[in-house]
């Protein structure tokens, strides 16, 4: 439908927890999934990194999830994580709501199971590992409010972005990154 604006770091409206879809034929709902994914299709585009956006980071409060990355492109309606595995992991996350400008370390969860409706309402139940757990970890934080800034243990693992990139090059050209 359109590219809209992301909500920056500071806006209140990010710290607020998003209401159930129910109707999922509503303009709102359809407005909302088309918006997503326009958005982050043009932030992909721009910024060269980045799997997923929640609606409330562009001024939806419902519990929609869009995500782009690795072959795969879905919508997610009500996720909830169903499971969590014991195993962690440390990995570098970043937020369009930051700007995309700065990352820092966060501790996540290997393995999670998340339950959650397609865009046209279906019900699915999923587990996700390594890279889709932390992504879905991020996106459905933000739709309780919470922002992965909440979630650094270590405050000296701020880096901005282009810093980072210097810094981890070789990492960049073995095809991971951010």
């Amino acid at each position: 439908m359109a590219i809209q604006d992301v909500l920056q770091f500071g806006n209140p409206f990010l710290r607020e927890s998003c209401v159930k879809v129910v109707d999922f034929e509503s303009p709102e709902i359809l407005k909302t999934g088309a918006d997503l994914q326009d958005t982050l299709h043009d932030l992909q585009r721009i910024h060269g990194r980045g799997g997923g956006l929640a609606a409330p980071q562009i001024g939806s409060r419902l519990r929609m999830v869009y995500v782009n990355a690795r072959d795969r492109s879905f919508h997610l309606c009500n996720p909830e994580i169903v499971e969590r595995s014991k195993e962690t992991f440390e990995v570098w996350d970043f937020c369009f709501s930051a700007g995309a400008s700065f990352l820092a370390q966060v501790t996540r969860n290997l393995r999670i199971r998340v339950e959650y409706q397609d865009i046209a309402g279906g019900k699915l139940s999923e587990e996700f590992e390594g890279y889709f757990s932390e992504l879905l970890q991020h996106e459905i934080d933000h739709l309780d409010g919470t922002l992965f800034i909440d979630r650094v243990n270590k405050p000296e693992s701020f880096t901005m972005v282009e810093e980072w990139d210097k810094q981890h090059a070789d990492q960049l050209h073995n095809g991971r990154s951010v």
